[in-house]
């Protein structure tokens, strides 16, 4: 039998935007927006293996204009969320 891979969301932390920076230009400050961090736990099984599962932690940032369409759908939501 094959390694299997089970992947699930440990945590989601968002953060504020940060204070815009002044332009050193004079035009207006850009715009800053929510980022959020996700915490997967990854395991890997195999029932024929002794030695398994193992457990894998993955640490993923995304700003806006990230692509989360491949992420969990609760990860997409609470980006819709911050990112309107």
């Amino acid at each position: 039998m094959a390694i299997t891979l089970t992947r699930t969301v440990q945590r989601v932390e968002t953060y504020p935007a940060t204070p815009p920076m002044p332009n050193p230009e004079g035009g207006e400050p850009e715009q800053t927006y929510p980022t959020m961090m996700v915490v997967y736990n990854d395991v890997f099984d195999d029932p024929k293996d002794e030695q398994l599962p193992v457990t894998a932690t993955k640490v993923m940032n995304f700003s806006k204009g990230d692509d989360v369409s491949k992420e969990d759908a609760l990860v997409q939501t609470i980006a819709t969320a911050i990112w309107k």
